[in-house]
């Protein structure tokens, strides 16, 4: 007669093998059962038999005979408290047992698991700074793993019950972290706290199925900013002066730190609020451009510098057309050089002749629409033909009490109608 079937506890939560290989050349099993103080065992054989149930004493590292079932097909025992279990299988007639069985129970305590918090259920004051925030958690497992025996060499054998935990800011991905089972009080931290106030959600879990779970709410002492945009002229949006209206999102921000690039800055706060708009103008061009930063602080004392605005000045330039056709059709009816961050600007035209038809002086050609063909002293229209023009321009990367780098720009165009 084989002896089949092994010993099983139907009512076990998790199970799991020995890292010892028994006689039959396999590991044997280890009952989990969890929150519990008491687990059950049992064995079914085909044929009527004498089972003998040993339990394993620590002391003196035995298995004690404690019961015996005779003239059975099965036994069972349950109020089995943690530790290791032999069950022997002798069949009639037989002296010495046909087949043993080991087993272990392992009655999984559990652990504590809780977030120290202040009473609002909120993050501790002293546990957060502007670099990063630690969570407190209070957490309590076995002081000792379970221990577990080789049959018969008798060593000593360990069932390490990890314990990992998720921590999960609000509208972020999860990290997963192992837990020290040692320890009471640990600290996790977050080294990218947000911007806005969140909640975290913490699990906890440990190899056999236990799960404990728990949240706190994170008050930001963080400033931030986004979308910070700029807005420029419509008409030639680089050349000086060029005025730029900044605006952004702010969180958190007790003052704000505007610096220009230009050696110009401003701040705003709580005696001087922000206005929903800054406006700053650039003059002189410059061939790198100028970084406009904003840096921001929080009420807490938290910094926060946003990515530099790149601010494009134009150097000064100026393009003289040839020709130019007043028939008011739309298109090409004035007589406009082409200019890009002038200072000053003063515009002769004269007819082949040299009688003077038309004048004009500005500071900025952006307001100025350009001749329109006419005499300026009668407003009638100037017939077609050449005329000639002297300009006199300074730009904007020249003192205002200098002469131009160059004379006066003088030239000729046709009109046509």
């Amino acid at each position: 007669m084989q002896v089949t079937g092994q010993l099983t506890a139907c009512d076990a939560d998790h199970k799991t093998v020995t890292s010892y290989i028994n006689a039959k050349g396999n590991p044997d099993t280890i009952f989990v059962y969890n929150q519990t103080k008491t687990g059950e065992l049992s064995l079914q054989q085909p044929e009527l038999c004498t089972f003998k149930w040993y339990r394993f004493n620590e002391n003196n590292k035995i298995f004690e005979l404690f019961d015996e079932v005779i003239d059975a097909t099965e036994t069972s025992k349950d109020g089995l408290e943690k530790g290791g279990y032999k069950l022997t299988v002798t069949y009639p007639e037989e002296i010495a047992p046909r087949d043993s069985f080991v087993a272990w129970l392992y009655m999984n305590p559990g652990f504590e698991f809780k977030l120290h918090k202040d009473a609002n259920g909120e993050v501790l004051w002293f546990l957060k700074n502007c670099f990063y925030t630690d969570f407190r958690l209070a957490t309590k497992t076995t002081q000792d793993t379970f221990k577990y025996y080789h049959p018969v060499s008798l060593a000593q054998e360990r069932l390490i019950n990890r314990i990992t935990f998720t921590m999960k800011p609000e509208n972020d991905v999860s990290m997963e972290m192992s837990l020290n089972t040692q320890g009471v009080n640990q600290f996790i931290r977050d080294n990218n706290p947000p911007y806005e106030d969140a909640k975290y959600f913490f699990a906890a879990f440990d190899l056999f199925g236990i799960e404990e779970k728990d949240e706190i709410m994170y008050r930001t002492i963080i400033p931030y900013v986004k979308n910070i945009t700029t807005v420029l002229p419509e008409k030639d949006p680089t050349s000086a002066p060029v005025p730029v209206c900044f605006t952004c999102e702010p969180y958190n921000v007790a003052e704000y730190l505007w610096r220009f690039g230009d050696g110009d800055s401003t701040i705003y706060d709580w005696d001087r609020p922000a206005p929903d708009t800054v406006k700053h103008t650039y003059y002189t061009p410059r061939a790198q451009g100028y970084k406009a930063e904003l840096t921001v602080t929080s009420q807490s004392g938290c910094v926060f510098t946003a990515e530099p605005i790149n601010i494009t000045v134009a150097p000064p330039s100026l393009d003289v057309p040839n020709v130019f056709t007043p028939n008011n059709d739309g298109t090409n009816d004035y007589f406009k050089p082409n200019a890009t961050s002038l200072r000053g600007f003063e515009i002769w035209i004269y007819t082949r002749s040299g009688k003077q038809v038309y004048y004009y002086r500005g500071n900025d050609l952006r307001d100025w629409e350009g001749w329109d063909g006419r005499i300026q002293s009668s407003g009638k229209d100037a017939d077609v033909g050449v005329y000639f023009y002297t300009i006199k321009a300074f730009g904007w990367d020249e003192p205002p009490t200098r002469n131009p780098k160059q004379g006066p720009y003088s030239g000729s165009f046709h009109l046509y109608r």
